[in-house]
């Protein structure tokens, strides 16, 4: 009686693309350095309120950029949206569509 393996076909084929993509290099880096600038993070913490003013901690000489963002988990943020509504190089002014109690957490930078 004669044995016999079974092989797919399909696990063996290497299909190439029509056209080949170049290669994408991305460097990560442990910290972020910005040349001449400082760079931070902090926290935001509303007690039932709708507007709070974060103070930089960085001395900057032109109007950084910032982005903010909310942690959902529990904080009863699901239905409350927080824009930026001031900024200058001392602080920036954050508010938010409706009273609430929980942290807002602040990236700042000059780019």
């Amino acid at each position: 009686m004669a044995t016999y393996t079974t092989r797919d076909l399909n696990r063996f084929i290497k299909v190439y693309p029509y056209v080949r993509f170049p290669q994408r290099i991305v460097y990560q880096y442990d910290s972020i350095q910005v040349e001449g600038d400082a760079v931070e993070a902090g926290k935001i913490t509303f007690t039932d309120s709708d507007e709070e003013i974060y103070t930089f901690t960085e001395t900057y000489t032109s109007i950084p950029s910032a982005v903010i963002s909310t942690n959902d988990a529990g904080s009863g943020l699901s239905n409350v949206s927080i824009t930026i509504t001031a900024i200058s190089t001392l602080s920036m002014t954050v508010k938010s569509s409706s009273k609430f109690t929980g942290q807002v957490h602040v990236h700042v930078a000059v780019v």
